[in-house]
């Protein structure tokens, strides 16, 4: 016979963010005590809303499996006397296993007789197992911000005030900080605020729904679309925001939701979309409206794409309380757009860039300045890209203009009060200046992406402007030691980390970026502003920085490469090649290239050619080769057919010495494949690692020269798994 169990966590309000990391902490943890107590289950569901976090597990056993198994202990002679009488090693053996003596058993292994214990483990009753795994399985629901009340030194994301447990009808017992486990369960806090009885699991989700709780959050989504989307289209508009995290963060605010529309005056539709949305979305958790068919791309600039309307989700559907649950909702957001708009226009009575020296009193991070010194930094690193990068001479005039004024707008009065538009406000401001459309949407975009469900920038000076504050960002946090913990990371480093790649490999992959060199630049504009730290009781290791930097990057480039499919031996050859981050934006092209190789037969060879050379040689081998010095029938053929078939070949055309695309690794490579055949007669017929040092030292030149062409791709040694 299976059985449901049932848990409800009854609390005072849950953040919303927690909610989803605590149900999947419910499942895992739940799953893992059940394993470990070989307690079969069918499935486990959970639940949550704000005031409850739910468990239902199905089929579970009314016991444990009985379980019954032979222990060996020592032979049988060193634990009886002839006569049969136990010496101390029996008597210790049956007691350490819970059995009389004379229930010791004899096995023969080979020509070995041991003892063996027979032994027979009952299982526990189900409720038995549950009262202990529960309290364990509560204890360690994560979540951060954690609260104590009364005197107990319990902690939890908010405090609990009852519980149930239930196995079929009979109730699990155990305590949570004096709160006893029972078959009572709490309705509506407005709706239904009374106690609800329950008698067993099966009646859950039924009786809360009559106390106005849905218990599901997939229904409660499904209710707030439906809504949400009536409600817009009565409006003559259609909904935003319904794929974002807004509806997840509404979903888990409310037990009993209700969507209600409300409007405000059309006059504010004179400012730009990004600023009501984020006073409606961020501050408000307010759905806006849109015109039919409007532009619903992320475009900073653009205004006059929403209607004068917004939706609201209550958490009540009393008729008689929706005109005040409206009324409520519109006093609240005037008063903010009333804000908003004043901000907006005052802040535009002062130009810019005559906020350049408010900047000095912004500080960017304790040991780094202030903001006008990376202001000061930033330009100066895109000047040197420009020139270094040989960019178009516009495309350098506007990346330079537009790193001058990408921080002004942290020093005015609607970022401070708004933080979440620090970007977009600069971009209004300076279009309202008359800069240039390129420097405005830079501007606008540098901070792309600015979370998961962002992209990156869109246009090439933005994608340019924001590889610049980015690397900036981590080089500089890393000389201070702000690296991320497992489970911390307040300066966003793993995001800047991630965009900056995916700015690279998705959106300047045509332009080979030297990461190496700008890190470099970097280091040397914070080395001395570091070293004359006072109190400064670590010396900076600038060659640790750069080494630790140059990982945490390659760790995110290794992580999307894998995403896209590609083998992670593959990744490792790719980024294995000396200085890494030198040609970062080639990486994909390398990884195709490879893939393409290992799918032909032709390919295959080079690659295992390729690996034999690798794993041969040794950092310091020499590269000289002394033509006269060559004797045997193997070096001469295979240096020979380098020097005439390959180094001919590639030299005659001189991008080939030096490949940045697809389609010139390629031809680099097949270039080689006459080798291969050369290469295995070359291993086969001499000792390539001869006691001779002048012997050995010829034979590591042959193979380094060609070995730097296989190290245009990477390092081939991890390739050896792919072969066959």
């Amino acid at each position: 016979m299976s059985g449901i169990y049932l848990l409800e966590i009854g609390v005072e309000e849950l953040p919303a963010a927690h909610i989803p990391e605590a149900q999947t902490r419910l499942t895992t943890l739940f799953t893992e005590e059940l394993k470990g107590q070989s307690l079969p289950f069918d499935e486990i569901k959970t639940y949550a809303t704000p005031r409850r976090l739910t468990v239902v597990v199905n089929g579970l056993p009314e016991e444990q499996p009985t379980i019954e198994k032979s222990v060996r202990g020592p032979k049988y002679d060193a634990g009886f006397e002839a006569d049969g009488s136990p010496k101390k090693a029996a008597i210790g053996f049956a007691q350490k296993n819970g059995i009389d003596v004379k229930d010791l058993a004899k096995e023969k292994v080979g020509d070995v007789e041991y003892i063996v214990a027979n032994i027979t483990i009952q299982g526990k009753k189900t409720a038995e197992l549950l009262a202990d795994i529960v309290p364990r399985v509560i204890n360690h629901i994560s979540g951060e911000r954690l609260m104590r009340w009364g005197n107990s030194d319990f902690k939890f994301s908010r405090p609990i005030r009852w519980l149930v447990s239930l196995l079929d009808k009979e109730v699990v017992p155990f305590s949570i900080n004096n709160v006893e486990a029972g078959r009572q369960s709490v309705g509506h806090r407005i709706l239904a605020p009374g106690a609800i009885e329950l008698e067993d699991p099966s009646q859950y989700s039924e009786k809360l729904k009559a106390a106005f709780v849905l218990v599901d959050q997939g229904k409660r989504r499904s209710i707030i679309l439906e809504q949400v989307e009536k409600l817009s289209k009565e409006a003559g508009g259609e909904s935003k925001k319904l794929d974002s995290g807004l509806l997840e963060e509404v979903v888990n605010i409310t037990e009993w939701p209700y969507a209600v529309k409300g409007t405000f005056s059309e006059d504010y539709l004179a400012l730009p979309d990004a600023l009501l949305e984020t006073i409606m979305v961020h501050h408000q958790r307010y759905f806006p409206v849109q015109k039919q068919n409007g532009d619903s791309s992320p475009d900073s600039i653009k205004t006059n794409n929403l209607l004068p309307c917004f939706i609201t989700v209550a958490n009540n559907d009393r008729e008689s309380a929706r005109e005040t649950i409206r009324q409520g909702n519109e006093r609240v957001l005037r008063a903010r757009l009333a804000d908003g708009k004043f901000f907006y226009f005052d802040d535009q009575k002062k130009k810019l860039e005559d906020r350049v020296a408010d900047l000095d009193q912004l500080t960017y991070q304790h040991g780094l300045g202030s903001y006008l010194a990376k202001r000061e930094r930033l330009v100066e690193l895109a000047q040197f890209l420009s020139k270094t990068m040989e960019l178009d001479a516009a495309l350098g005039q506007h990346l330079k203009r537009a790193v001058e004024l990408a921080k002004l707008d942290l020093v005015t009065n609607l970022v401070g009060e708004l933080p979440e538009l620090q970007g977009y406000v600069g971009a209004w401001y300076a279009s309202a200046e008359s800069e240039p459309e390129e420097v405005v949407r830079a501007i606008a975009s540098h901070y792309a992406p600015r979370h998961t469900d962002d992209d990156i920038p869109r246009d090439r000076v933005g994608m340019w402007a924001g590889v610049i504050d980015k690397i900036d960002h981590l080089t500089g946090l890393f000389a201070l030691g702000k690296r991320p913990t497992g489970s911390s990371d307040p300066f966003a480093l793993r995001r800047n980390a991630q965009g900056l790649v995916d700015i690279l490999l998705d959106g300047l992959s045509d332009q080979v970026v030297d990461l190496e060199l700008v890190i470099d630049f970097l280091l040397d504009k914070f080395e001395p502003m570091l070293e004359a730290r006072k109190n400064n009781k670590k010396a900076f290791d600038r060659g640790r920085v750069k080494e630790e930097l140059t990982e945490f990057i390659l760790q995110r480039l290794r992580s999307k490469l894998t995403s896209q499919g590609v083998n992670r031996e593959i990744v490792d050859c790719v980024l294995s090649k000396p200085q890494p981050l030198k040609e970062i934006s080639t990486v994909q092209d390398r990884c195709k290239v490879l893939s393409h190789l290992l799918a032909s037969e032709d390919g295959v060879e080079l690659v295992r050619s390729g690996v034999r050379v690798a794993n041969i040689l040794k950092p310091d081998s020499c590269s000289t080769v002394d033509e006269s010095l060559l004797s045997t029938d193997e070096e001469k053929n295979l240096w020979q057919s380098y020097q005439r078939e390959v180094l001919a070949r590639i030299e005659t055309k001189e991008h080939l010495m030096n490949p940045v695309s697809f389609d010139e690794y390629r031809a680099m490579l097949d270039c080689l494949k006459p080798l291969t055949g050369k290469i295995d007669s070359f291993f086969e017929g001499v000792m390539v690692n001869d006691e001779d040092r002048s012997k050995r030292d010829l034979r590591h030149g042959i193979l380094m020269n060609i070995d730097r062409h296989f190290k245009q791709i990477g390092e081939f040694k991890p390739l050896q798994p792919l072969l066959p």
